[in-house]
């Protein structure tokens, strides 16, 4: 496991800014693009980053998605993503889009995961990273959509 300033940033600093800070706040700075929100978290994982915000409303769920510097490490991830009921801000998910590493064919891979207090659970392969920051992030986005799909709330 990954114990770096980017593991940090992806499985503590961005979940406890979502407990502080809640859904509806989150969401709605990346609906904005208001890249400068996350400069303090940035900063707390001593890192210079600006990030691609992708947002999207489908089946009733509103998804944010913010791309990080980019993994190094498995379990880093390529992104992070909140989702909330349209109908409910109270109820959110926290996903990770992040690197793994296959011995068998010796290459990495994406790993869709969902983060819930200290609970980490991996869902499967994830998304494919094409280098396009917007495509990646939109195609993370139909990935968590089709996840709650099979594991609603």
């Amino acid at each position: 496991m990954a114990t770096s300033p980017t593991y940090a940033l992806a499985h503590t600093f961005l979940p406890n800014l979502l407990r502080v800070k809640s859904a509806g706040t989150l969401l709605g700075v990346i609906e904005r693009k208001e890249k400068y929100f996350f400069d303090a978290v940035w900063a707390q994982a001593h890192l210079t980053h600006v990030p691609t915000l992708v947002s999207a409303q489908r089946d009733g769920l509103r998804v944010g998605v913010v791309e990080l510097p980019a993994p190094r490490e498995p379990g880093e991830a390529y992104f992070a993503g909140i989702v909330a009921k349209v109908s409910d801000l109270g109820m959110s998910r926290y996903f990770t889009l992040e690197q793994e590493y296959v011995i068998a064919t010796a290459s990495t891979r994406t790993l869709l995961c969902e983060r819930d207090g200290t609970r980490h659970s991996k869902h499967g392969e994830g998304s494919p990273i094409t280098g396009n920051a917007e495509v990646d992030g939109a195609a993370f986005i139909d990935a968590i959509v089709a996840q709650i799909g099979r594991k609603p709330w």
